[in-house]
């Protein structure tokens, strides 16, 4: 390096903290630059050299702060009432704390501003629109201000109540009544309501001025019977209000009788008879007697009560007129003329109203009550309508639910239908040795909403429940080793028929590598070269019936499955897939469920190891379902994830024996979303949603070798197993297999068949069988 020659020449550059620019060295050998848009950070000043000194460099570090803002912004602040406390914070963001804050102009009278936190408060004192500034400093000195305005208003009037009372509230006509009003203040501390209050109704139109202790009455001797209201008409404090009270003024003692006369209801000689008569308007006890005329033999006037009870003799029929007498404490009295006719007996059945509360059952209803002609040898149900509102049946002697004994007799017991709601009727038949009558019990039921939701919860778990597993079996997504297996395809076209104990499953599934190979075969071209590209198809039906379903009832369930996959290299495969779901759910409670479902997503498959693969696919969807119910009527929709991951693999172990294991692991989610049911009626009941789950692992192989027969044929017998657990489900362990073999001829053609044998955890059986037959054109 040579010795220094004088000062240094050339170019600094500068950059960071929101700056980049170089600047030439001045004649004493300084650069330099100003900016407005600092950030705050670390510059750096980087000298160039030049022929005499070499490059060097230095760093600053800066701190920019951020301006002064004022919050809230400039304007109207919230509105205030005279005598309420009232509190506003501003605040400030930027510069450097602290802050002092400082009030200027027109501002409110009884506010202060804290010049440290910045809160302005107190108690409001005037009624005005004002106008004022906040500014406010920060510790290096900058400021901040803002004007804002603030309307206040006059103070509201304080809330009252009013209560009413009469003394006595019960009197005579003619009798001097008070009614006295008392208003208060709702707010502690306010002092007492001043002004009048006005009295209005049965019989009062009044205005009295309040006393010091802010109590009003007035007194009346022509109050009639009503609700008299007392009005606050409030003051320049208080509010108005009003309250309510009910007096009863009745009539001079005048007797008055309960039914006033005429004809009574008919009686039937020999039988039971109840008359309630009975006189009002009195004072004291009142008693009763025949003034006049005659009662029908052995029956009876209650003294006491005036009712007319009996049997009568069985030969009193005829008409009876007779004049009953009423007295009360003071000697008053009053007399009511009535007519009575006897029936000739005979069988009669009773018709009764019966109303029943939600969620309940009616307690037994004893025919025999008020029934006339027995005793009666026999009871017979006759309908009930609507069918399906519920249950009937006559039973004889059993306890009555209203005491410890029962009177013996025959007895109609009832079981309403959970989910019903109006009015069912129950006609019956009482057969005695003088004949028979028919009567009609009529029910007014509500339905039981907590037994309807579940129900029909119920139902839809068993439905999502059947519906997941049935999906999870039906839906496969090719992978590798499948397409592989295509490639090799002699028939264009998959089909399968597998009966079983509970259903029959339908099924066919095809490709364009399928289709191809099967074309190629025809051809016969062995050295193809697979497309990269592949789209297939898979389809199954299934009509099922489960434990659920009842006798008869079967369910149907379809599933479509389409996809379109790539292959990356030989061993790797990527693709999309989607399927459509179909499932109609009878059960043997008159309902039926049906669901239309979805899932997509993407799969992979890669060939881990010689001839093993791994599968994977992510499926997403959601489904749209009916319920269609006897009664009730309603829809839901649910949200899915299922999750299938599989390692499968085909080893040839010798030159004519094939084993194929897989061990599959399936998680599927699905989400009901809170759903409603509906009546006829219009009544609507919220069920809430839930979340099905299904975990199910399972470890499989197949075996099948091949066998050369003298005639030019080749079979190829098969035998499998699966085993496996479902957890979440509760289905616990799980297995299958499968027995079978395939037959290719020497002239092309092909025969398939099989047989599976499966059980679930649950214990439920199954058996299917599978046959198919191919040539090669």
């Amino acid at each position: 390096m040579s010795p220094a020659v004088g000062v240094p020449t050339g170019t600094v550059t500068f950059s960071g903290a929101g700056i980049s620019e170089t600047v030439a060295l001045n004649g004493t050998g300084v650069a330099q630059v100003t900016s407005t848009s600092l950030t705050s950070g670390t510059i750096t000043a980087i000298y160039n050299g030049d022929s005499h000194y070499e490059v060097s460099s230095s760093t600053v570090a800066v701190d920019v702060k951020a301006p002064l803002a004022l919050s809230p912004a400039a304007g109207a602040l919230p509105a205030g009432n005279v005598g309420s406390i009232y509190s506003q914070a501003f605040t400030v963001t930027g510069g450097t704390a602290p802050y002092t804050y400082t009030l200027s102009g027109d501002h409110a009278p009884g506010l202060t501003l804290n010049s440290t936190t910045g809160v302005l408060s107190g108690t409001l004192t005037v009624s005005d629109g004002f106008s004022f500034t906040i500014q406010a400093v920060d510790d290096a000195g900058r400021t901040v201000s803002a004007a804002y305005t603030l309307a206040v208003a006059p103070a509201e009037p304080v809330a009252t109540s009013t209560t009413v009372a009469a003394s006595p509230s019960t009197s005579v006509a003619g009798e001097t009544v008070e009614v006295s009003a008392v208003v208060q203040s709702l707010a502690a501390g306010s002092g007492t309501p001043t002004g009048t209050v006005t009295f209005t109704g049965a019989g009062l139109n009044q205005t009295v001025t309040l006393d010091a202790a802010g109590s009003a009455s007035v007194t009346s001797t022509s109050l009639t019977s009503g609700t008299i209201t007392a009005t606050y008409n409030g003051d320049s404090q208080f509010s108005g209000s009003a309250g309510t009270a009910t007096v009863t003024v009745n009539a001079p003692n005048t007797l008055v009788f309960t039914p006033a006369g005429g004809s009574l209801a008919e009686a039937m000689a020999g039988e039971e008879y109840s008359q309630p008569i009975s006189a009002t308007g009195g004072s004291g006890a009142i008693t009763y007697r025949v003034a006049s005329g005659s009662l029908p033999e052995r029956m009876v006037l209650n003294v006491s009560t005036g009712e007319l009870t009996g049997p009568s003799a069985e030969d009193a029929e005829g008409n009876y007129t007779f004049t009953i007498e009423a007295r009360d404490g003071t000697g008053a009295t009053g007399t009511a003329t009535f007519s009575l006719k006897v029936n000739p007996r005979a069988v009669t059945a009773a018709d009764q109203v019966i109303s029943v509360p939600e969620g309940s059952s009616p307690p037994n209803v004893y025919l025999n009550r008020g029934a006339t002609g027995g005793p009666f040898i026999s009871a017979n149900l006759v309908f009930v309508e609507p069918s399906f509102a519920g249950r009937a049946e006559i039973i004889q002697g059993e306890l009555a639910q209203a005491g410890p004994v029962s009177p013996v007799g025959w007895y109609l017991k009832f079981t309403p239908s959970p989910g019903y709601s109006g009015q069912a009727k129950v006609g019956y038949r009482l057969v005695s040795a003088l004949g028979s009558s028919s009567g009609t019990v009529t029910y007014h039921l509500s339905y039981a909403a907590s037994q309807v939701a579940e129900e029909i919860d119920s139902l839809v778990h068993d439905f999502v429940r059947t519906r997941q597993s049935l999906i999870a079996n039906a839906i496969k997504v090719p992978g590798l080793m499948e397409r592989r297996q295509m490639a090799k395809s002699s028939e264009a076209v998959t089909t399968k028929v597998s009966p079983s104990e509970r259903g029959l499953t339908l099924g066919f599934s095809t490709s364009l590598a399928q289709m191809e190979a099967a074309r190629d075969a025809a051809d016969g071209v062995t050295d193809a070269i697979p497309s990269l590209f592949n789209v297939w198809i898979d389809g199954t039906f299934l009509a099922h019936n489960r434990d659920g379903n009842g006798n008869g009832k079967w369910g149907s369930f379809a599933a479509l499955s389409i996809g379109a996959d790539y292959l990356l290299t030989e061993k790797a495969l990527v693709g999309l897939s989607f399927h459509y779901d179909y499932m109609k759910d009878p059960t043997e409670e008159d309902a039926e469920l049906t669901g239309n479902g979805w899932l997509a997503g993407p799969y992979a498959s890669l060939e881990i190891g010689n001839d093993v693969f791994w599968d994977t696919s992510i499926l997403y969807g959601g489904s749209s379902n009916d319920i269609d119910t006897l009664l009730w009527d309603g829809s839901f929709d649910t949200t899915r994830w299922l999750f299938d991951t599989s390692i499968k693999g085909q080893w040839q172990l010798d030159d004519v024996t094939v084993l194929t294991p897989k061990l599959r692991a399936v998680y599927f989610s699905e989400k009901v979303e809170d759903y409603s049911v509906r009546n006829d009626l219009g009544d609507v009941i919220e069920i809430d949603g839930f979340r099905e789950e299904q975990f199910r692992v399972s470890l499989g192989a197949e075996i099948s070798r091949q066998f050369n027969l003298d005639n030019g044929s080749t079979l190829t017998p098969k035998l499998g197993a699966t085993v496996g657990y479902s957890g979440l489900d509760g289905a616990g362990a799980f297995g299958n297999m499968s027995l079978g073999a395939s037959l290719n001829t020497a002239d092309e053609w092909n025969i398939d068949a099989g047989a599976l044998f499966g059980i679930e955890g649950d214990g439920q059986r199954s058996a299917g069988v599978k046959v198919g037959i191919s040539k090669r054109f």
